[in-house]
């Protein structure tokens, strides 16, 4: 339960926080659509992309939402068609977000919401109860970031706020309590809502990228040491592919090891997959179907799985589950394969 020293002393360390560079308003009924199933569990720079791409090569060709109904029945409701209007819509192969969308539209237009406008009066009066349900595999953080996009003063519970959240505490949050806590430290503060939350996120990704500090002038390597920093796995010390034993069957990790990871969905079809930081960590551990588009097929725009990311893969949730709650904490399962 959230209490008062604990808004306190969020409202101290956001002090601390730079203000944010971007400003993520969307003006645009259409791009509010597409932004609102491309843009979570995905890389940022794959979600601009993504966006841009339909900005230029989609949008133009639009006039409300009636077209992008028509564009959208000229494929089939699909593995196959989805996959191929995805590329049509964003240039990536992400054909579960192509059925989403499917689907996220037909929910506006059944309630009314065609327009900006409409999407505005809905957004201000709406709830996360009025969308709960409504689009399966869109949750909580999805229904704050679309609101947050049209003008609403809250908060996205995505995982820069949540371990900001969390690391403040000293304990891990859900995306309720952090909801309130961060809103509760802008009412502090005197600061909107949204633009503290845009100060954390911003701060999260830059906290998250690698810093890499080359080695100093004329320095060598020894013959022993260069071979083992070409090796899978020895990028931030940490070990390729490890394989442990689950109470149903054998756990495989893989961090920067594309072949092993590919080679291993290959063989599980049927198998499971925990998505983690490369050093996990409680506020990300996300249950996987090894099928799931999000961790198999083509990378985005040629991006391994496994680098980012650590993949520890077993043929039963099982065992993934006694891994995860020995190494961080207990997993979340995929909103959209549902483990």
């Amino acid at each position: 339960m959230l209490s008062e020293d604990d808004v306190g002393r969020l409202a101290a360390a956001c002090l601390h926080l730079p203000e944010p560079e971007g400003n993520y308003l969307e003006d645009d009924f259409l791009v509010n659509l597409v932004a609102t199933v491309v843009d979570f569990q995905t890389h940022t720079t794959a979600v601009v992309r993504a966006i841009e791409h339909f900005r230029e090569e989609v949008l133009p060709e639009l006039h409300d939402v009636g077209d992008l109904v028509e564009l959208m029945n000229r494929y089939p409701a699909d593995r196959d068609g989805n996959t191929d209007l995805a590329q049509r819509l964003w240039g990536y192969r992400m054909w579960t977000r192509a059925q989403l969308l499917r689907d996220l539209v037909a929910h506006f237009v059944s309630i009314g919401v065609t327009d900006q406008h409409e999407l505005r009066a809905w957004a201000a009066t709406s709830t996360f109860a009025d969308f709960q349900g409504k689009v399966p595999g869109l949750g909580r953080a999805v229904y704050q970031w679309l609101v947050m996009r049209v003008g609403v003063d809250t908060v996205k519970p995505d995982v820069h706020v949540l371990r900001f959240v969390g690391s403040v505490l000293g304990r891990p949050v859900g995306d309720t309590e952090a909801v309130e806590a961060v809103s509760a430290a802008a009412r502090r503060l005197g600061r909107p809502v949204l633009q503290l939350d845009w100060a954390i996120w911003e701060a999260g990704r830059l906290a998250s990228q690698p810093v890499r500090r080359p080695p100093p002038a004329g320095s060598r390597l020894p013959r022993r040491a260069r071979a083992a920093e070409d090796a899978p796995g020895a990028r931030s010390g940490t070990p390729g592919p490890t394989t442990s034993a689950g109470p149903d069957g054998p756990v495989a990790s893989f961090v920067d090891d594309e072949p092993g990871y590919l080679a291993w969905l290959a063989a599980h079809p049927y198998g499971f997959v925990l998505n983690s930081e490369r050093r996990p960590r409680s506020t990300y551990l996300v249950l996987h179907r090894a099928g799931c588009g999000t961790i198999s097929g083509a990378p985005a725009r040629g991006k391994t799985f496994t680098s980012p990311f650590r993949k520890t893969c077993a043929p039963a949730a099982a065992s993934l589950t006694a891994w995860a709650l020995a190494a961080a904490g207990p997993p979340s399962p995929c909103g959209l394969c549902k483990p």
